[in-house]
Parts: structure tokens; C-alpha cells; sequence
């Protein structure tokens, strides 16, 4: 697995809320019912992505979560390494096995090999803007 549940899950959630950038808060439990995350487990990522500055919360009447910067300035990648920390693509095996290596290679070894690069290049680059623009409501 390339991303731990958790990252999905702030994935999820960080492209709910680019999709209402610039409409206010947004009630967790509005979050967690429309991406599907578990409402008790939803706190705890939003405080990660709050502690990244990616994320602000709004106490009291009208509060909820929302993005603290403009969602074309948050990269896919600043999301999961915000939970999962760095990712080093060079030692992930796409199979889950414990470490990818030149050495006792999985099956899919070679393939992986030639589309980490782009897929690393590719959540660089890509915004939560972007990947939020292709979602229809």
C-alpha cells in the first residue's frame, strides 16, 4: 500500500473541504458522513492537518474546519506526508512486501520501478484544487 488508510482518510477530507474553499467552516460530521470516514477517527486527522498548517478550525456558532491556505497552494504530497511523514518511494514495494530492492524482487518490481518516478513527479506537482476540480457534487 502505497498510503496508509489515515492519509486517505486526510485526503478525503482535505479535498471536501477544497471543494467548499471560500464557502466557511464546515461541520466535521458533514465531513465524515459525505467521505465516509469514520466520525470518531475524523478529530484526530483534522488535528494532524491543523498541526501542519494546512487546516483551521472555528469554535462556537457558525465553526467547523476549513483549509488555511488556498487549495491551489496544498500539494497531494503535503497531505500524506502530513500523516504518514516522508515517502520514499525507492524502498515502498507496491505488493506491501517489507522493502523493494534490485534484490529478491516481487513480480511486479520492474513495472513499479518505471512509473514511480512519474507517479512521485505526479503528487508533487498536482493541487488539492486540481484533483477537487474533477469531482462532480
Amino acid at each position: 500500500m502505497i498510503y496508509s488508510p489515515t492519509a486517505q482518510y486526510a485526503l478525503r477530507a482535505a479535498l471536501h473541504l477544497a471543494r467548499r474553499y471560500g464557502e466557511g467552516p464546515t461541520l466535521g460530521r458533514s465531513i465524515a458522513e459525505a467521505e465516509e470516514i469514520p466520525p470518531s477517527f475524523l478529530p484526530k486527522i483534522l488535528h494532524s492537518l491543523r498541526a501542519c498548517g494546512l487546516v483551521k478550525t472555528r469554535k462556537g456558532r457558525g465553526g467547523g474546519y476549513q483549509l488555511a491556505i488556498s487549495p491551489d497552494r496544498i500539494r497531494i504530497r503535503q497531505v500524506v506526508e502530513c500523516i504518514d511523514g516522508t515517502i520514499d518511494f525507492e524502498t515502498i514495494c507496491v505488493l506491501g512486501l517489507p522493502e523493494c530492492s534490485g534484490v529478491d524482487s516481487c513480480a511486479l518490481h520492474d513495472h513499479w520501478k518505471r512509473i514511480r518516478r512519474d507517479f512521485e513527479k505526479n503528487i508533487d506537482r498536482q493541487t488539492l484544487a486540481e484533483v477537487a476540480n474533477g469531482f462532480r457534487d
